[in-house]
């Protein structure tokens, strides 16, 4: 789940816009994710290794029957998301070093992809915490879900996330608005406010479920302080990219030059860690959870 730092120059504005034919897009200055040129090796070598550990984790939910499960086809969801970022990441890396200019066509589905995973990345994630809770809420319902039915809520999330990028786009570049602050600070306060508090309700409402079907008080608090641990990885991943974004945006509207380039730096390595690290943090979280609910499932059991 990550969040893009723009340049609020009126004239680069300009300079995107698609009614210039000559004009070429710069996907630096719409989505500064990237490092500087002078971390190239870094960035390749980094970029690798998370396509491969993505590829590697895909594939153990994919080809292990294991884990064909309802909460492991959407974290593969979520891991398809930063694999395709990933690989635009490398792309771009690549080409950059190469000076190859992507031309208006090619670079408005660059954006359109990267703002659309962005999107279905967090409401994957919104959609997993929701399994989790409704699976500790109505075991025996939860149980009754099916793959078709798994699919087709994630068949949503992305079209409605296509929906978003496109929106997002036409309204950034090509709404006539003169400024594109309004628009950009809305919708990422949106990728920001409602992932958290959805992910938030969901995990209390997991925890208050906990407590009154528990019957021991202590190994309920030892799980309860693990979920919340876990929940607290998954929301600092996520969230101090964005708001670190999110801050050099509003540093950058303030003409606060030095520090917005510092935290700029630490937001891109933020984005980059996280987009390597998530899948296994999302993985391990879904085991962890895998366990309790069965230890949670077998003491109902015996009280029933």
């Amino acid at each position: 789940m990550y969040e893009y730092s723009e340049h609020n120059s009126t004239s680069k504005k300009a300079m995107f816009s698609l009614n210039d034919t000559s004009a070429l897009m710069s996907v630096r200055n719409d989505v500064p994710v990237y490092l500087e040129d002078n971390h190239l090796i870094f960035v390749v070598l980094i970029s690798i290794f998370g396509i491969l550990g993505n590829v590697l984790t895909l594939s153990k939910i994919v080809f292990d029957k294991a884990y064909h499960r309802t909460v492991f086809y959407v974290i593969g969801s979520i891991i398809f998301t930063d694999l395709v970022n990933l690989c635009l990441y490398l792309a771009h890396a690549i080409t950059k070093n190469m000076n190859f200019q992507l031309g208006n066509v090619p670079c408005t589905v660059f954006l359109i992809v990267f703002y659309g995973a962005t999107h279905s990345s967090a409401a994957h994630v919104i959609l997993l915490f929701g399994l989790r809770s409704y699976m500790v809420s109505e075991p025996i319902k939860f149980n009754e879900i099916t793959k078709r039915q798994v699919y087709g809520a994630s068949a949503v999330l992305w079209i409605l996330s296509a929906c978003f990028a496109v929106l997002y786009f036409l309204l950034r570049y090509q709404s006539g608005i003169q400024s594109s602050t309004y628009v950009i600070i809305t919708f990422r306060v949106y990728l920001i406010v409602i992932p958290t508090f959805l992910i938030l309700t969901f995990h209390v409402k997991k925890m208050h479920r906990l407590k009154r079907r528990s019957l021991s008080k202590h190994n309920v608090e030892t799980n309860l302080i693990k979920m919340s641990l876990v929940t607290s990885v998954i929301l600092f991943a996520y969230m101090s990219s964005a708001v670190l974004f999110l801050l050099c945006y509003i540093l950058s509207l303030h003409s606060l030059r030095n520090l917005e380039r510092n935290f700029l730096v630490a937001a891109q390595f933020a984005w980059l860690i996280n987009s390597i690290l998530s899948p296994f943090i999302y993985f391990i979280a879904a085991l962890r959870a895998r366990n309790c609910f069965k230890r949670f499932s077998t003491a109902i059991q015996d009280r029933l």
